[in-house]
């Protein structure tokens, strides 16, 4: 009963004292992890459900609640793993049948997960969470219709869910698109469902807690789309911030630092570790930021870790791992009284989204991990790069934008065991120049497409590689079926000019570029980090000049280096760059020893450091 009533401090204690009564008791131990579960002590209470499974074999309400807290502890292979053995006990069990969706799906296992939601939904079509799951699952698989009809169904059934409340607009957007005339449609329609959900919260006509799931709705692929975002994201975030005051008031701040006081900044991330948000960010931070001025508290809201991570804890004067509830987010970092909350990304990582939505600090700053403004009221400034963004930048973003010197960002060069791997490993000819179009898919939109057929065309033997979608094969398929058509346009066929990889890990996927003699940068959204890479191996790169930060990276950094001819600044002049890449072999062994030489200059940048330094400096002890 105490734990039903949230009581869960109480309840543990009294199945401590029913278990010291009687050590064998496996329902004691089964409700004790339940409550350390509820308490977010998750090793205990995995300890816990080991427990009564030792005691009880076939109790299969304990395997599937071992399953909960491994998926909570990050071990989602072994979970899966429990909820098989407790469906293997009790075969329509619903929360095991559910979780084990779940679980499928965050391994990337989406058609056995709808398969597992199909199932479940048959045995029991009211259950709002299996609706909502298998909407996730068909954004994923890249069927918007099917992912919107599944949330509104959630609705139906349960209207205090706030998640699919939340999801309902963010799910008319797709991963990648089938044509140019779609992109408006689906702006369009996002665009009036989030109305609809700002009309329906202003004249309370939903039901419940709607700070649960916010921080899911990020629409993170709403930024692909080509377009300035910032009226549609300020819409968004001045919802997002309503709501998270509403239930958790103002939090008090801190005063400004005393003139012989060090700055306390805390960074909040889902990446504190090998990520392209972390090397482009809040590695430099940390690592560079003066500790005499600048205590340092790193926020992890995740529990992945590795090199990085431990790098991270090193350089913080505290560091907080995750996962906590959002309410013992806000209590610790209220607890350190920061005078700074710097975000590396904000639209990325579901719980620092919520976090940030939150006022904490007196100065709260976004950077470009995500290269989009968050529409939040609760931001107050966007660290960019003089170099990357346009003259017009301002207008785009809610916050004021920071424009730091060069790019904008600290960087290490990437460090990488050598990996053998040929052009014949990788299905690229010998004879061909061979173009890395190694960014994500959906970078990519329709409107481009035609550049890849008109670059063969012209240069003769060549071949473009890509890296297929890791999620959902229907991705991949998509955008082949984007490039036939492309190519019969033009009378030549895809397969006799683009490549597709699978995703390959760090070591064999720099073996894989230096194998290419050119980086052709996406179009509208350039590389950020996939830049940096290549350029670290040599590798020419030519990038075409957007109007927006997020298709200006590699321009900035192609500028920083002094190569602004690699930089086109027209479509045409993009594919006649490639071209000539392609046909004129000493331009290209030009540029490839101007990069050997040059890119020295991208590295260690200590000036963007200390304008980051002057600035928090500035703007934290302005009000003393």
């Amino acid at each position: 009963m105490l734990v039903v009533l949230g009581r869960h401090e109480e309840a543990l204690e009294g199945f401590d004292r029913a278990l010291a009564i009687k050590p064998d008791y496996a329902e004691a131990a089964y409700n004790r992890g339940t409550a350390l579960h509820k308490l977010d002590r998750n090793r205990e209470a995995l300890k816990s459900f080991e427990r009564a499974i030792a005691l009880r074999p076939n109790y299969a309400e304990a395997h599937a609640n071992r399953g909960v807290v491994l998926d909570a502890l990050g071990r989602v292979g072994d979970a899966l793993a429990s909820y098989d053995r407790a469906l293997a006990l009790r075969e329509n069990m619903p929360e095991a049948l559910l979780n084990r969706s779940a679980a499928l799906f965050a391994l990337n296992r989406n058609e056995e997960a709808l398969q597992g939601l199909d199932r479940m939904l048959t045995a029991d079509v009211n259950n709002a969470e299996a609706h909502y799951l298998r909407g996730r699952v068909m954004v994923e698989l890249n069927r918007p219709e099917d992912a919107v009809a599944s949330c509104e169904q959630a609705v139906a059934l349960d209207p205090a869910f706030s998640r699919a409340r939340w999801t309902n607009p963010l799910f008319t957007l797709p991963i990648l698109y089938a044509e140019e005339g779609e992109i408006a449609l689906r702006r369009a329609d996002y665009e009036r469902r989030l109305r609809t959900l700002c009309d329906d919260y202003q004249a309370g006509r939903i039901p419940g807690d709607m700070s649960k799931g916010m921080g899911w709705a990020q629409p993170f692929f709403l930024a692909y789309q080509g377009h300035c975002d910032r009226d549609l994201q300020t819409m968004f975030g001045g919802l997002a911030t309503r709501v998270m005051a509403a239930r958790y008031g103002e939090a008090e701040l801190a005063f400004p630092p005393a003139p012989d006081e060090p700055v306390r900044v805390g960074v909040v991330s889902g990446f504190f570790s090998q990520h392209s948000v972390w090397k482009v960010g809040a590695r430099g931070w940390l690592t560079q930021l003066d500790p005499k001025q600048f205590q340092i508290f790193g926020y992890s809201t995740t529990l992945k870790n590795d090199g990085e991570t431990e790098l991270a804890r090193k350089h913080c004067h505290r560091f907080v791992d995750g996962p906590h509830s959002l309410e013992q987010w806000r209590e610790i970092i209220m607890a350190d009284r920061p005078h700074v909350l710097l975000y590396p990304e904000i639209g990325m990582f579901h719980q620092v989204a919520e976090i940030a939505a939150m006022r904490l600090a007196p100065v709260q700053c976004s950077n470009i991990g995500h290269p989009q403004t968050s529409g939040y009221p609760t931001i107050d400034y966007f660290l960019s790069g003089e170099l990357i963004e346009p003259p017009e930048g301002d207008d785009h973003y809610s916050e004021k934008l920071v424009r730091l010197p060069n790019i904008g960002f600290h960087y290490e060069p990437l460090e990488t065991a050598p990996v053998a791997v040929t052009r014949e490993d990788l299905g690229i000819r010998r004879s061909a120049t061979a173009f890395w179009c190694a960014q994500s898919l959906f970078k990519y939109l329709p409107q481009h497409d035609d550049v890849f057929p008109r670059i063969a065309r012209e240069a003769g033997d060549c071949q473009f590689v890509f890296i297929r979608y890791s999620r959902a094969a229907a991705v991949t398929a998509l955008f082949e079926q984007r490039l036939e058509r492309a190519f019969d346009a033009a009378g030549m066929k895809s397969f006799d000019h683009c490549v597709f990889l699978d995703q390959m890990d760090m070591n064999r996927f720099a073996a894989a570029s230096a194998q290419c003699d050119v980086m052709l940068d996406s179009i509208g959204w350039s590389g950020g980090n996939t830049t940096l890479e290549a350029l670290g191996l040599d590798l020419p790169v030519i990038t075409y000049q957007g109007g927006l930060m997020r298709g200006r990276v590699s321009a900035g950094m192609l500028r920083m280096m002094g190569m602004p001819e690699a930089i086109a600044e027209t479509i045409d002049g993009y594919v006649s760059l490639a071209v000539r890449m392609a046909r004129d072999t000493a331009f290209r062994a030009e540029l490839k020893a101007r990069v050997a030489r040059d890119k020295h200059r991208l590295y260690r940048d200590p000036a963007c450091i200390a304008a980051l330094a002057d600035f928090i400096n500035r703007v934290v002890r302005a009000t003393a």
